[in-house]
């Protein structure tokens, strides 16, 4: 009987054995993912002048499909809405397809998580009018993303990289509402390793259903489209200690002269700074937008990365808005922990 029943259980070890490979061969191609942002801030004019928020939640899921075709979610959990899907092919590093919802390649902050972004404002107010969806003019509310198609790679050990995508142009989650597409092209050069340069561009058709709601814009046809142009040029500088970014930005929506925007930002971090982890953090924001007032942003704070990917941040802001009647100017302090997995 003994015999027997150490038969039967050598008999079922290879079965065994492979179930569990298979299961953890099946595990393998999943990544799971996430961060989440809350904090207080003050801020000198709103009523309430300060408040616990959330700022984000952020779940990801990763699925290696095969060698080099991968498919990516990404949920915001605060909003309850899909930020990104999509799926994608690596044929060479210097060839790469993806296909869904994802970053619009341009600029050179619109593409970094904001789980890496320096400041508690997180992009800057370039960024957010040009491309983020704070313009009417630019894909209201679509956090930088659109649905489309793009092909991206590197190349010459990294020292060339470039995206060239064909978008909607109508934003996150929305379905397009003309028969044009919004073609967005991006080239980084980079000179030395801790030099790149880059220029990125987007030429298009955007869209109002009333186009009563930019009444400055002109050269909206019948049926609410209007030309779209972004442009955007800059560098970034990452040395030991010291990291910087800098970029200057010019959109026109419409054909009249007037319907021109232009802005620039540059943020700069000096890190480890008397302990690891410990970070100074500064950044400057200047926008023009077409047909408002002038904004201008200082920022500067402190970080520390007390865990990976996970950080306190504090600091102070000054947004002064000129050309508005009456003046604008407000200070804010703002505290953020960032966790992540």
């Amino acid at each position: 009987m003994a015999a027997a029943t150490a038969l039967a259980a050598a008999a079922e070890r290879p079965t065994e054995n492979a179930l569990t490979r298979l299961t953890i061969d099946i595990a393998g191609h999943f990544t799971f993912s996430g961060y989440a942002m809350a904090g207080w801030e003050y801020h000198d004019t709103a009523n309430p002048s300060n408040e616990f928020k959330v700022n984000k939640i952020i779940l990801m899921a990763n699925v290696k499909i095969i060698k080099g075709w991968n498919a990516f979610l990404m949920f915001d959990a605060k909003g309850a809405t899909l930020h990104e899907y999509w799926t994608s092919y690596s044929v060479r590093p210097w060839f790469n397809v993806k296909l869904g919802q994802f970053k619009t390649p341009f600029t050179i902050e619109n593409p970094i998580s904001p789980s890496r972004l320096e400041l508690i404002t997180q992009t800057s107010l370039a960024t957010n009018y040009m491309i983020i969806g704070a313009s009417p003019t630019m894909m209201p509310g679509s956090a930088g993303r659109d649905l489309g198609l793009t092909i991206y790679g590197t190349a010459w050990d990294g020292r060339v990289s470039y995206d060239l995508a064909l978008m909607n142009g109508e934003g996150r989650n929305k379905s397009d509402r003309n028969s044009f597409k919004d073609i967005a092209a991006r080239l980084t050069l980079r000179p030395v390793k801790q030099v790149s340069v880059s220029i990125s561009g987007i030429h298009g058709r955007g869209h109002l259903d009333d186009p009563a709601t930019v009444p400055t814009l002109r050269g909206v046809d019948d049926k609410g489209n209007f030309r779209r142009q972004r442009l955007a040029v800059g560098a970034t500088v990452d040395v030991p200690h010291f990291n910087a970014r800098a970029e200057y930005m010019w959109g026109r929506d419409g054909r009249g002269e007037g319907d021109v925007s232009r802005a620039a930002y540059v943020t700069a971090a000096a890190t480890d700074i008397a302990t690891a982890g410990l970070d100074f953090v500064a950044g400057y924001d200047h926008l023009e937008p077409m047909g408002s007032a002038t904004v201008n942003r200082w920022q500067a704070g402190v970080q520390y990365w007390f865990y990976p990917r996970c950080r306190l941040q504090l600091a102070y802001t000054n947004t002064h808005t000129r050309n508005a009647t009456p003046l604008a100017t407000e200070s804010a302090i703002l505290t953020q922990l960032q966790v992540a997995f």
